[in-house]
């Protein structure tokens, strides 16, 4: 990708405070990496950049399934790109892989927070499904018994790494991973080995270095084998750190500029990510999708309702990228409604998978199913996880988009039990203007809807 800047090494000492845990990506080395990863071969593999050829007399190997490249950007706002025609942030490399590929702007996540977003990434399950609700029990340590029972739960789903593993599938975690070791999701490489939410080695993936996603994909064509790539950098979630060359280019714009600054970083990486995949001669045969695992709002300059954790459209809303060259028509959809619940589904049907029964979500390439379905749902839930087996105790909204309707069912956990919120999000996209007081037909069809998807037995009103 040309028209991408390389990242740069002015990569500061990095410090973060989530959820009272220090996190230090930095202070390690290239070996460091490898031993994380578990990745060790020779320095000629090491340092291939294109695909292995046949040796004289060597027969032809049968094609393989296409790779997966799964890009999970952390708590980025759905306006903060370029191709999302952001007025200042410059994402160069995401806007040429949007271009490449089909732009779902109407895109949600599940839930607007990290550990149960991640959740359905990784079981094609909506929260209150696989369990993990929140990012730690309720009055439960990190790591110990109670946050254990959620980490058992999870490993014991069906997960799209373990699925794709049984098929053949090399696969490698990097990043943000709240599920102790990476073989919890069923990895056959990763860089988490322990911790609440990411590792040092594992957290420092882009913002240090991408080597050892170029050593696992070195390894992958070595064995000959398709691979699927979790990327999930820690990026541009705080710390707000950006190369010095970054932040001037926004020093112009207070508070906001580091963090604008942020997201061209991220951009840089992901460009350097792809170009790897374009040197290699993989792209051709590679399944690349893109998405946040929830939103972010500055609220700096204006106010604007919504944030991660909340059931808005600034925490819940992403854009959806999915590129596969052959198989996906360049386009930017602007109406079909998708989801996050959607992307396990579309891995495994492209790997030659069937979803197993009870995955709820549909094939992103499938666009006759998109245009049937009638809504797609969201939660929003406590920080803290209150009961593994009562989902609904920490229920603070249940959320139906049907068109551009947008109805927000509070729930238990809120400060309003019951309250209905109703936005036309396609003309009111920041929801400035309630009209449930003017639309109660509406409100009931769509309070029935929710009820019909999942009854939340806790929730005021709820069948």
């Amino acid at each position: 990708m040309a028209d991408c800047e390389p990242a740069g090494t002015d990569q500061s000492h990095l410090h973060c405070c989530c959820g009272g845990e220090r996190c230090d990506p930095g202070g390690f080395s290239r070996r460091d990496f490898l031993k994380a990863t578990g990745i060790a071969f020779s320095a000629a593999a090491m340092g291939g950049l294109l695909a292995p050829r046949r040796a004289p007399g060597e027969t032809a190997r049968a094609p393989l399934p296409p790779n997966v490249v799964l890009i999970i950007s952390d708590d980025q706002g759905w306006t903060d790109y370029g191709f999302m025609g952001h007025p200042v942030i410059r994402t160069p490399c995401l806007d040429k892989l949007a271009s490449q590929g089909v732009v779902f702007s109407r895109g949600y996540v599940t839930t607007a927070l990290c550990a149960p977003s991640l959740g359905t990434l990784l079981t094609g399950l909506y929260p209150h499904q696989h369990g993990q609700t929140g990012n730690d029990p309720e009055g439960g340590k990190a790591g110990g018994p109670a946050h254990q029972r959620w980490v058992d739960r999870i490993a014991g789903l069906p997960r799209v790494p373990d699925l794709l593993g049984k098929a053949g599938y090399l696969s490698f975690q990097t990043g943000k991973w709240w599920w102790q070791h990476y073989s919890k999701g069923g990895f056959t490489h990763g860089m988490m080995e322990s911790g609440r939410h990411g590792s040092p080695t594992s957290l420092g993936i882009a913002r240090k270095t991408l080597q050892p996603i170029d050593d696992f994909i070195d390894m992958a064509q070595k064995e000959h084998k398709p691979f699927f790539l979790w990327h999930a950098p820690f990026m541009p979630h705080l710390p707000h750190t950006p190369p010095a060359r970054l932040l001037e280019k926004y020093k112009d714009h207070g508070k906001n500029g580091a963090y604008f600054a942020m997201c061209e970083w991220l951009d840089e990486t992901c460009g350097q990510l792809l170009d790897g995949l374009d040197r290699r001669g993989l792209a051709e045969n590679t399944l690349v999708l893109f998405l946040a695992d929830n939103g972010w709002n500055q609220g700096i300059d204006e106010p604007i309702r919504g944030h991660k954790l909340s059931p808005y459209e600034m925490g819940v809303r992403t854009p959806i990228i999915v590129r596969w060259p052959g198989h996906v028509r360049p386009r930017m959809d602007k109406d079909t409604l998708v989801s996050s619940i959607d992307v396990a589904p579309t891995i495994l049907r492209a790997c030659g998978l069937s979803p197993p029964a009870g995955m709820p979500g549909l094939d992103l390439l499938d666009a006759p199913a998109l245009a049937a379905r009638p809504a797609i749902f969201g939660e929003a839930f406590t920080h803290n996880m209150p009961d593994i087996d009562r989902p609904a105790k920490g229920l603070v909204a249940r959320v139906c988009i049907e068109g551009p309707w947008k109805l927000v069912l509070h729930g238990p956990a809120s400060k309003t039990p019951g309250k209905a919120e109703l936005f036309n999000v396609g003309s009111d996209p920041f929801e400035k203007d309630d009209l449930a007081g003017r639309r109660g037909d509406r409100v009931a069809a769509m309070t029935k809807r929710i009820h019909d998807w999942w009854p939340a037995s806790e929730a005021p009103g709820a069948g």
